[in-house]
């Protein structure tokens, strides 16, 4: 897999990722009506927790991935999902 920059929302839909980019947009629109001010990295999310466990956020379940576990450096675990074995991983911003 290759490593680019680009953004997580465009990413996951080019990748075949539309019912997580859902999930993420729904949370968002959650907090921005809540005006909470509310932030997260969302690649750490998607990298799931401890042992690949996926993490959640506002009462919902975030899927793990693959390539969000390799950008962040994480261990490949078995729940991981990759839709498309020639994806491109944006690479992290410094």
């Amino acid at each position: 897999m290759k490593v680019i920059n680009n953004t997580l929302r465009s990413w996951l839909i080019e990748n075949d990722y539309e019912d997580i980019a859902l999930i993420i947009d729904e949370i968002l629109d959650e907090w921005k009506k809540d005006e909470n001010g509310t932030r997260r990295n969302w690649w750490d999310k998607l990298a799931g927790g401890k042992n690949g466990v996926p993490l959640k956020v506002a009462g919902r379940k975030i899927p793990v991935l693959k390539a969000a576990q390799i950008r962040q450096g994480k261990p490949i675990t078995k729940n991981a999902i990759c839709r498309n074995e020639n994806e491109i991983i944006p690479k992290i911003n410094n």
